[in-house]
């Protein structure tokens, strides 16, 4: 699995451009093969920062993604925001839930 992670803060002025921008995009994105999540989140602290979450199944999904032309609307978003974003591509070899940490309150500590 392929996690990508954008952090933006955009200028206040330009808020609501941003957000009709991003909405337009999230379901289209959804859709496409191997996308396992695309989300939004608004900071609770600075209601100008914003982070946009995706889960792809392969690179080739992710790299699909990235070929389409919503990619070239995400970049022009890059003139609205205040400072310059952070991207991030993780990908995923395990995961864990609950389980790990009903096992360290178990046992006390790693094991």
């Amino acid at each position: 699995m392929i996690q990508v992670s954008l952090q933006m803060i955009v200028r206040t002025e330009r808020r609501s451009d941003l957000l009709e921008t991003m909405r337009g995009m999230l379901q289209p994105a959804r859709v496409e093969r191997g996308c396992l999540s695309y989300r939004l989140y608004e900071d609770v602290e600075n209601r100008n920062a914003f982070v946009l979450l995706e889960e792809w199944a392969t690179q080739e999904d992710l790299e699909r993604h990235l070929a389409k032309d919503t990619q070239r609307q995400l970049f022009a978003l890059m003139d609205l925001l205040s400072s310059e974003p952070e991207l991030r591509f993780n990908t995923v070899s395990h995961t864990a839930g609950m389980d790990l940490i009903e096992r360290v309150l178990k046992t006390g500590g790693p094991g």
